[in-house]
C-alpha cells in the first residue's frame, strides 16, 4: 500500500511539475510575442517615409458660401518623410462642393483641390497636432438658363492661399484627424471657403 501511495505521490508530483512547465512556457511565449508586437510597431512609427489615403468631409462655416453650399466630401493622399520629432507632409486631395439645394439655384456642384505642406508633430506617441498650408483651385459649375446658351454648363474658376491647422490621434496604420481650412480666395474676396473637416486615413 505504502509502494502504492508512493507512486501515487510521485505521479501527482511529476504532473504538477509539468503543468508548471506548461504555464511558464505559455507565459513565456506571450512576453516574447508582445515585446516582438512592440518592437514591431516601434520601427513602424520610426521609419523615414510613408505613404497614406483618407476620406474627408464637414461642413462649410463661411456664411457668404454656405449661403449656397452646405458641405464638402472627398478624398486625399498623404506622403510623410520623418524630420525631427515629427513628419513633413504633402498632401494632395479632391473634394466636392455640395450645394443646399440643386432645385433651387442655377448651381449644380462645385470642386475644390488643395496642395498642401505641413509639419506633423508627434505628442506622446499617439497624439499629433499640424499645420499645413499650400494653394487651393475651386471650380464652381452653373447652368447658364439664357435663352442663347440653352442651358450650357460655365465653369467658374477661383483659388488662392489655403491653411489649415489640425489634431489628431494615431491608431497603428489608422489616423483620426480634424482640421479647420480656410482658403483666400483672388477673384472673389469677399468670400473665404472655411471647412470644418474630419479625416480618417490610412498609413503603409
Amino acid at each position: 500500500m505504502n509502494n502504492v501511495a508512493q507512486r501515487s505521490n510521485s505521479g501527482l508530483n511529476a504532473v504538477q511539475k509539468s503543468a508548471g512547465l506548461k504555464k511558464f512556457f505559455i507565459l513565456g511565449i506571450i512576453l516574447t510575442s508582445s515585446l516582438f508586437v512592440s518592437n514591431l510597431y516601434a520601427q513602424k512609427d520610426g521609419k523615414p517615409f510613408s505613404f497614406g489615403f483618407g476620406i474627408e468631409g464637414g461642413p462649410i462655416l463661411d456664411k457668404n458660401f454656405k449661403s449656397t453650399f452646405s458641405s464638402e466630401f472627398g478624398m486625399s493622399l498623404r506622403f510623410s518623410v520623418k524630420a525631427g520629432p515629427g513628419y513633413v507632409t504633402f498632401t494632395p486631395g479632391g473634394l466636392l462642393v455640395i450645394p443646399k439645394s440643386v432645385d433651387e439655384e442655377d448651381i449644380k456642384v462645385g470642386t475644390h483641390v488643395p496642395l498642401k505642406l505641413g509639419y506633423k508633430y508627434i505628442i506622446a506617441d499617439k497624439f499629433f497636432v499640424m499645420a499645413e498650408g499650400g494653394y487651393s483651385f475651386y471650380t464652381i459649375y452653373t447652368v447658364d438658363e439664357s435663352e442663347d446658351a440653352a442651358g450650357d454648363v460655365v465653369k467658374d474658376r477661383d483659388g488662392g492661399f489655403t491653411y489649415a491647422p489640425s489634431v489628431g490621434l494615431n491608431l497603428g496604420k489608422f489616423e483620426l484627424g480634424l482640421r479647420y481650412e480656410t482658403t483666400i480666395l483672388k477673384k472673389y474676396t469677399d468670400v473665404k471657403p472655411a471647412l470644418l473637416a474630419l479625416r480618417i486615413g490610412f498609413n503603409f
